[in-house]
């Protein structure tokens, strides 16, 4: 994703409007703030940044940017780690679904099997909303733990603006809406197997009755699809890797075998 590149940052930082700031004495916040650390007390003389030769000029230009440029790795550190965390949480849960058995009707070795998959979907859906509610906001919490660091409203303005125009913004539009067809097909396939208890053989095709059969061949191809769609979203966009698993673990199914009658 193009928002973890440092080349971004570092473009922002050396922007000649930003460097303009940095270098003034009454500028940035930062700027200002630097007379202040250590080795840096005294006081230019006669209270002017013209008296400086160019290397020190070079040398305070270059303290800021590198001051500026942590600060904001800082502010934006905290936004995304927010949104990495989720996304890895959701495509954990995803990856739960995405099993062959979910959609064995012999995974399942009593009806009472059903209903705990049926509450992973409901946390399944929480967790999409939640990822869905971090972009939401990004716009907005970055600019305030950007203010938070101490930058310059208008300096934190442009940064703001540029990480924010750098999320795959139509690709994760298509993830949640993926998310919210892949979630439902799910429930429904559950309730299918719930209402459809013991009717099912061990082996393909599990459904003796024609309808019953078709409505089970529909619900996986949708769900086959649109998990493959949701996977090729995530190596595109590149967002989060799938890691640990989630506080909340699925329930592990009895070994398959026939529904008892």
């Amino acid at each position: 994703m193009r928002l973890f590149s440092l080349v971004l940052v570092c473009s922002l930082l050396f922007h000649s409007r930003v460097i303009a700031q940095i270098a003034s004495p009454n500028g940035s916040p930062s700027a200002t703030n630097r007379g202040r650390l250590p080795g840096r007390n005294a006081p230019t003389p006669n209270g002017s940044a013209s008296k400086l030769s160019p290397e020190e000029q070079k040398a305070r230009v270059a303290e800021a940017v590198a001051d500026l440029k942590e600060r904001i790795a800082t502010a934006t550190d905290k936004i995304m780690s927010r949104i990495i965390n989720q996304e890895k949480d959701l495509r954990i849960r995803f990856s739960y679904f995405q099993k062959p058995e979910r959609l064995n009707p012999n995974s399942f070795g009593s009806k009472e099997e059903i209903q705990p998959w049926i509450k992973l979907t409901d946390e399944l859906q929480q967790s999409r909303d939640l990822s869905a509610k971090l972009y939401g906001n990004a716009s907005e919490d970055l600019e305030r733990e950007l203010i938070a660091q101490r930058i310059a409203p208008p300096i934190a303005d442009g940064v703001r603006r540029e990480i924010i125009s750098s999320f795959p913004w139509d690709e994760i539009a298509k993830k949640n809406e993926l998310f919210n067809t892949y979630i439902i097909d799910h429930r429904q396939l559950l309730d299918f197997f719930d209402q459809n208890w013991a009717t099912w053989k061990t082996e393909k095709p599990y459904f003796s009755e024609a309808k019953a059969e078709s409505n089970y061949q529909k619900l996986c191809g949708e769900i086959t699809s649109t998990g493959k769609q949701i996977e090729d979203l995530y190596k595109k966009i590149n967002i989060a890797p799938a890691g640990e698993a989630p506080a909340t673990a699925p329930p592990t199914p009895k070994s398959p075998e026939p529904p008892s009658r």
